[in-house]
């Protein structure tokens, strides 16, 4: 009997801490940051958009947390690459070329300079990504297209 009731309390407290929320941690050159604290301290307005918040910089690089809530419009950046890691939510990037990729917590997506692009979020939630600028983003450089 008591061997039951320890694998019981066993069983409980693993699946206790299986269902526990994880704390996503960003590793950033100025330290340590719990990505929850960020966002509610970088909020997106009420009637969603996009924000981006860079948080380092390197001499190749450029690294940003990036909210979309709604659609980003049409652009392409004349001289920087993007790699976007998805770190919350869901969405869909739309390529120049027609091309649709769904996107989730936990994909990437590399972008080439002069690549025409756009992402759209979905649900009630924005989509959260840390989005890598390579050269560094000194100064905005999106190109607004003429139609989708």
């Amino acid at each position: 009997m008591l061997v039951v009731r320890i694998a019981t309390a066993v069983f409980a407290a693993l699946l206790a801490s299986a269902c526990a929320s994880h704390v996503t941690r960003v590793s950033a050159p100025q330290g340590a940051f719990d990505l929850d604290a960020f966002l509610a301290a970088h909020q997106l307005p009420a009637e969603g958009g996009i924000r981006a918040d860079r948080i380092g910089r390197a001499e190749g690089a450029s690294y940003h947390v990036v909210q979309v809530l709604g659609s980003e419009h049409p652009h392409h950046h004349l001289t920087h690459d993007l790699t976007v890691f998805v770190l919350r939510g869901r969405g869909v990037l739309t390529r120049g070329g027609g091309s649709r990729t769904r996107l989730e917590a936990g994909d990437t997506a590399i972008v080439p300079r002069g690549e025409p692009h756009w992402f759209a979020s979905e649900g009630a939630f924005p989509a959260v990504s840390m989005v890598v600028f390579t050269p560094p983003l000194d100064a905005p450089d999106a190109v607004p297209l003429e139609e989708r």
